[in-house]
């Protein structure tokens, strides 16, 4: 998996339409702002957020977003192409951070770039 130092928007964009990507999981998505984007740039995007108000705000802006925690993500193994988690490991303990950047693991492709910002 690449490891990106950049954990602005705009390069993971480049690197996603580079390696035909054409889907991504935002974690911790809080009102959707990244999203609005991905979808602008073409890529089908699905957030999930810990909080309903989060929640709610990202989906009444259209986007597909649903209540969830990062360390239980309710999908299958090796569903998305890509992950954008750049809040998902903010405030955490090594041990939670571990936890969670396994669980991302779990849900990406076998060689998906996974975006995070490590505390």
């Amino acid at each position: 998996m690449p490891l990106l130092t950049d954990t602005s928007l705009e390069p993971f964009i480049a690197l996603l339409k580079a390696e035909g990507r054409h889907a991504v999981l935002d974690v911790c998505c809080g009102p959707g702002d990244d999203g609005i984007r991905f979808v602008q740039a073409g890529i089908h995007y699905t957030g999930v957020d810990p909080f309903d108000g989060n929640v709610r705000y990202a989906v009444a802006r259209r986007l597909s977003v649903s209540v969830a925690e990062p360390a239980r993500l309710p999908f299958a193994d090796n569903t998305f192409p890509a992950v954008w988690a750049v809040e998902s490991l903010a405030g955490l303990t090594a041990d939670q951070a571990d936890g969670i950047v396994r669980e991302l693991e779990r849900v990406a492709e076998p060689g998906a770039p996974i975006a995070v910002v490590l505390p």
